[in-house]
């Protein structure tokens, strides 16, 4: 190090003047407006457990703006609500739904058209299946206080209210975000305080030392107090006031019970590695960085959660229906077995009447299955959105009031790729690793310079007997000259081989990144392109089945025209209801197809969403 110093001859009153400047360089040292912060930095506050104005806003949920929670596709019931609801959903919801069948028709004609794919797709908004009306009431409870109605949307919005899962992904972010913080405290100012006292005896082995005594017995008391602070550009100061009482048996100590202090102040400067604001505000950027990837992964949590609420309502829906389809299918049997048995003794064969037993028992053990599937749905639901409303002792049944719809969305796969860099929880994620790394990366570049440090000190010492420190504090700044010295430390490692090799490692993580980011975006290519296709897929099945069905109710209605026609050619009616029989177990199949590939549809188009990262999102609010 190279060093200079030297005594300013000056009146007193310039000490005063460089008191000044030490605490104004102080001052100027801590203000936080020279922070390279970027501007996009998170700022999230979290309000867990409530469901107020913060939390809405933590949620980035609005009443302008839903849609950046829930999904854009939720089909919103379009029928009489049911008075038994007690969850409320939220007010003047935005969402964009597909719409619903609005009439009902618990025996609809046959179709009156060729029976082909496009008559079904003009039919089909005007169809509700029979199934969708029954399921509207309760199914497992006499008793219509233990059955309460909530759609799609509600139990939604009331899993993120109380979902302790919900909860939990939501405060991670939180959590990560005090880094922020932390990374900002390394800035504050620092008040230090120090005493230490000493009371020695020690032998003498040179006489110059005491002037006499063999031994040399000293107190020692030191008091420091100041300030250290470190600025954004890797500048360090300490500004200190050191107060020493000393007293010894020297004859030579002149005068007694010294009162020492000193006023000093100290700066060292990096002017090479370690300097500069982006080097300096890096840990800043990086906990950024850091929390908008925490936001990022709770994203893609509170999607899986979504995904789970809604595959569990609608597979809650889909055994609803066929528990339905199971319990009318039964009755229709057994109206057949009816008939048989009333052609007893005529023209009747019993492995007839066997078969429709057998057709009827078959369906019984289907309804029990079902009724357990649906209680085992509805645990489900409970676990996941965790309200009150919900709990099993004031609502045994859950009735959906969300219907299914068999609409053709037409969904372009450029945007739900657009979408899905903004949202989507793996993507930006990647993004946010591979700023980190970029950072990391310029810091690694910086470690290669060599180090150079400016460093100055300057000082004024005052000195009273008789334990006066009042007199020499103000001796300090009245007597004497100010010190000054200032310096220059050089080093250089040789071969510098660490900060040569971290640069090679932050590169090839770049590299590694970017490798990871595109395989990402081509699996999200890849995902969004088969969730579109299996959507498109569905609503052909769909518009299948729903012919398949109304073919088959033709078929049925055939044969019962065909038994009751007495005055036609039938010979044998025990062979019709035969015949019937086997019509009605094909429909009750049909039936079953078209609610399972109607619920299927709907799924699809959730998995869209779900895909590009819209079924629910945290917005960030940058820092100003």
């Amino acid at each position: 190090m190279v060093f200079f110093s030297r005594d300013w001859k000056t009146p007193g009153v310039l000490t005063a003047i460089m008191l000044s400047v030490c605490t104004g360089v102080s001052n100027a040292q801590n203000q936080t407006n020279d922070y390279a912060v970027p501007k996009e930095l998170p700022k999230f506050d979290v309000s867990i457990g409530v469901s107020s104005e913060e939390f809405e806003k933590l949620i980035g949920f609005s009443t302008q703006e839903k849609t950046q929670v829930v999904t854009e596709h939720i089909p919103k019931n379009t029928s009489k609500q049911d008075t038994r609801a007690t969850a409320q959903p939220p007010p003047s919801s935005d969402l964009s739904s597909a719409s619903n069948i609005s009439n009902t028709l618990i025996n609809p004609s046959p179709v009156v058209a060729n029976g082909g794919a496009d008559d079904i797709r003009v039919l089909n908004g005007n169809w509700t299946p029979w199934w969708q009306e029954s399921c509207s009431n309760p199914m497992l409870t006499t008793d219509p206080t233990k059955a309460r109605a909530f759609d799609l949307e509600q139990l939604i919005w009331l899993s993120m209210e109380h979902s302790p899962r919900v909860q939990s992904i939501l405060i991670t972010p939180k959590i990560q975000a005090t880094d922020i913080d932390i990374a900002k405290g390394e800035f504050d100012r620092r008040r230090i305080a120090k005493t230490n006292y000493k009371d020695t005896s020690d032998p003498v082995g040179n006489t110059l030392t005491t002037g006499g005594p063999t031994r040399l017995n000293e107190q020692f008391w030191e008091n420091s107090i100041g300030i250290r602070d470190r600025n954004t550009l890797g500048g360090k100061t300490e500004l200190s006031q050191l107060i020493i009482a000393r007293d010894n048996n020297s004859l030579f100590f002149k005068p007694n019970n010294q009162a020492d202090t000193k006023l000093s102040l100290n700066y060292t400067q990096p002017l090479l590695r370690g300097s500069g604001r982006y080097y300096n505000t890096s840990s800043i950027r990086l906990a950024g960085l850091k929390t908008r990837e925490s936001i990022a992964e709770a994203n893609q949590g509170l999607q899986n959660h979504a995904w789970d609420v809604i595959s569990a309502y609608w597979e809650l829906v889909l055994q609803r229906y066929l528990m339905e389809q199971s319990k009318q299918g039964q009755e229709r049997l057994r109206q057949i077995k009816l008939q048989l048995q009333n052609r007893q003794g005529l023209d009747l064969v019993q492995t007839q009447l066997s078969r429709a037993n057998a057709a009827i028992y078959n369906q019984k053990a289907q309804i029990v299955k079902f009724e357990k599937v649906i209680l085992a749905l509805q645990e489900s639901l409970r676990r996941l959105v965790n309200a009150p409303q919900l709990e099993a002792s004031s609502c045994y049944e859950i009735i959906p009031l969300t219907l299914p719809t068999t609409e053709k969305l037409i969904v372009p796969l450029q945007e739900e790729l657009l979408s899905a860099l903004e949202h989507r929880g793996d993507l930006v994620a990647v993004q946010e690793r591979i700023e980190q790394a970029m950072v990391q990366k310029s810091l690694a570049v910086s470690e290669l310079r060599k180090q150079l440090d400016f460093e100055m000190e300057s000082y004024v010492k005052g000195l009273r007997g008789n334990n006066e420190v009042g007199e020499a504090l103000v001796n300090q700044l009245d007597t004497g000259r100010p010190s000054l010295g200032a310096g220059i430390t050089y080093q250089n490692p040789v071969g510098n081989r660490g900060a040569k090799a971290n640069l090679r490692s932050r590169e090839s993580e770049i590299r590694k990144l970017r490798f990871d980011y595109s395989d990402a975006l081509k699996k999200a290519y890849a995902d969004i392109q088969t969730s579109i296709l299996n959507a498109e897929g569905t609503y052909e099945m769909t518009l299948a089945a729903i012919e398949s069905t109304l073919s088959t109710r033709d078929e049925v209605n055939g044969h019962k025209a065909h038994f009751e026609d007495f005055m036609g050619d039938n010979p044998s009616p025990s062979n019709v209801l035969n015949d019937l029989l086997d019509a009605e177990i094909r429909l009750i199949n049909a039936e079953n197809a078209w609610a399972t590939r109607q619920i299927e549809h709907m799924l699809a188009l959730m998995k869209i969403k779900y895909e590009s990262g819209l079924l629910m999102t945290v917005t960030v609010e940058p820092v100003n």
